[in-house]
C-alpha cells in the first residue's frame, strides 16, 4: 500500500493529540477525478469539487475547490507534499480565475506540521468545532434562557419560513465578508430551500427569538438522523450538527443568543447526543468567543488559498 509508514505515523500522532478526531487511520481509495500523491514521509489524496451554482452546496465555498487529504508521517514532509500538489493543480488549465481555491482540512490540535501551510500561502478559513454532550451550561446562559432580554424563545416550524429567510440571508452575507463563502444569483433561493428542509424535519430542532412580534434571532440543529454527512469526522456517536445561529444586530448583547443556545443544548443533551458539531468562520470576531463559552472547541481547521 502507498505510504503505509507515513499513514501509520500520521494516525498515531493524531490519535495522541485528539482522540475525538476520526478518519485518519487510512487514506481513502481514489475515486473518479482523484489521484494519490506521495513524497518521502507523506502521502495525500488530491481531488477537486466543482459546485453546481444552483446546488444547495454552492453558497458555502468557492465554486471550484481543489482538495487534499494529507497523511503526514514526517512533519518536515508536509511542505514538499504541498508543493507537489500545487504542481498538479497548476497543470489544470481551469485552475486559475475567480472562484478557484485550494483547501486542506487538518486536525486543529495537531500543530507540529501546520507551519508548512502558511509558508505555502494558506490561511485558516473555517473551524469545525465540537461540544461533548452534557457539557456544563454557563450560569449566565441559564439566566438568559429564563429571561433573554425582552425576547421570547420558542420552537420554530414551517410557518416561520418567511420571517427566518431574511435572517438567513443576513447570516450568509455577514460570513461572506471573510472571504470563503460564495454568493450568486440563486443563493437566496438555495438558502430558502435549505431552511425549508430544516423546518420540515420531524424532530423540529429549530428555535427562534421573537420580540414585539418580530423575529430577531434563530438557531437550528440537524438531529442525528440528518447529520450522517459529518458524523464520520468524530469517534463518538450519535452526532448532531448546529447549522445556523444568527441574532439581528439590534438585538445583540442582551443574552438572546445564549438563550437560544441553552434551549438547543438542553434538547440535544436530553436526546443522548454525544457530540454536537458546527462550522464557524475563523475570522468572524463574534463566533469563536461565543461558542467557546458554550463548550465548543476547535476539532478541525480548513486552510484555504484562493487561486485568482
Amino acid at each position: 500500500m502507498v505510504g503505509v509508514d507515513a499513514i501509520e505515523r500520521h494516525a498515531e500522532r493524531v490519535r495522541r493529540v485528539d482522540p475525538l478526531v476520526a478518519g485518519h487511520d487510512s487514506l481513502p481509495q481514489a475515486g473518479e477525478g482523484e489521484s494519490v500523491i506521495e513524497v518521502p514521509g507523506a502521502v495525500g489524496l488530491a481531488g477537486v469539487t466543482r459546485n453546481d451554482p444552483d446546488s444547495l452546496n454552492a453558497p458555502w465555498s468557492p465554486p471550484v475547490v481543489y482538495t487534499l487529504r494529507p497523511r503526514v508521517g514526517d512533519p518536515e514532509a508536509f511542505g514538499p507534499l504541498l508543493e507537489r500538489w500545487q504542481e498538479i493543480v497548476d497543470a489544470d488549465p481551469g485552475s486559475r480565475g475567480p472562484g478557484r481555491a485550494m483547501a486542506v482540512t487538518w486536525p486543529s490540535r495537531d500543530t507540529v506540521p501546520v507551519g508548512a501551510l502558511p509558508r505555502h500561502g494558506f490561511a485558516p478559513t473555517t473551524a469545525v468545532a465540537a461540544r461533548p454532550g452534557g457539557s456544563a451550561v454557563p450560569a449566565g446562559d441559564l439566566e438568559a434562557r429564563r429571561a433573554p432580554g425582552q425576547a421570547r424563545v420558542r420552537r420554530a416550524g414551517p410557518e416561520d419560513l418567511d420571517a427566518m429567510h431574511p435572517l438567513y440571508e443576513e447570516l450568509h452575507a455577514f460570513d461572506a465578508q471573510f472571504g470563503w463563502l460564495w454568493a450568486g444569483p440563486s443563493t437566496s433561493m438555495r438558502l430558502r430551500e435549505h431552511l425549508a428542509e430544516l423546518l420540515g424535519l420531524e424532530e423540529g430542532w429549530c428555535w427562534v427569538a421573537e420580540e414585539d412580534g418580530r423575529l430577531v434571532g434563530m438557531l437550528t440543529v440537524e438531529p442525528p438522523s440528518h447529520s450522517g454527512w459529518i458524523a464520520s469526522a468524530v469517534t463518538a456517536d450519535p452526532v448532531a450538527y448546529l447549522g445556523l445561529c444568527y441574532i439581528h444586530p439590534r438585538a445583540r448583547g442582551r443574552g438572546i443568543g445564549a438563550a437560544l443556545a441553552a434551549r438547543a443544548h438542553a434538547t440535544v443533551d436530553a436526546a443522548g447526543v454525544r457530540v454536537t458539531l458546527l462550522h464557524h468562520a475563523i475570522a468572524n470576531p463574534l463566533s469563536a468567543p461565543f461558542w467557546a463559552r458554550r463548550g465548543y472547541r476547535s476539532l478541525l481547521t480548513v486552510w484555504g488559498k484562493h487561486l485568482s
